[in-house]
């Protein structure tokens, strides 16, 4: 939450971000803003001292559902790939291999091409410092919870949103909760390490 002095009256805006750690050190954080568009106007340079993408996305608390889903669909495409560099070490195939596959074709995706669940497969990654750092499975098993409780006030089926609440929660119920979710490779799909 942001109060933005806006006049007389202090006003509120939700601004959620993502980019993590990293994105926060070098300025290139993405606010995804709710609130009165006036306000969001007045906010915005504060905004871009801190980010790179500053999204208006509605009234008060559309920020927080921006992230909300934003979380959901990184947690499933995290999921779908993680899943198939195991199915695909399982079968013979090296996750490098399948790494260019995947990023010069469909299944390319931010869990591919810049946060690579395999170790050794990309340096500067959570996977290539053991899971340390970034955005913890914890942290991702709240917010899936929060999709969860989301989806059943509006009354919409999100089986995946379920499967991947599940998951992140028997990471964090094994002891995984402090590592980056993209342990979920390691610890849920028994991936191994590209050497």
């Amino acid at each position: 939450m942001l109060c933005v002095d806006y006049g007389e009256t202090p006003v509120m805006l939700d601004a959620p971000v993502s980019g993590g750690v990293l994105g926060a050190e070098t300025g290139t954080l993405t606010f995804m803003v709710g609130g009165s568009e006036e306000a969001y106007l007045a906010a915005k340079p504060l905004f871009f001292s801190m980010g790179k993408n500053i999204i208006y996305c509605g009234g008060a608390g559309n920020g927080s559902v921006a992230k909300i889903c934003n979380n959901l669909a990184m947690a499933v495409t995290m999921l779908g790939v993680s899943e198939a560099f195991a199915l695909g070490q399982s079968l013979g195939i090296a996750a490098k291999t399948l790494t260019k596959v995947f990023n010069s074709s469909s299944a390319r995706c931010w869990s591919s091409d810049t946060y690579n669940p395999v170790p050794g497969v990309m340096e500067g990654v959570p996977s290539s410092r053991n899971y340390a750092g970034g955005f913890t499975s914890k942290l991702m098993a709240k917010d899936l919870d929060l999709a969860s409780a989301s989806a059943k006030e509006v009354g919409l089926k999100c089986p995946l949103t379920c499967q991947a609440e599940e998951i992140f929660t028997e990471l964090c119920n094994k002891g995984r909760g402090t590592d980056d979710f993209s342990c979920v490779f390691r610890h849920y799909y028994n991936g191994v390490d590209e050497l």
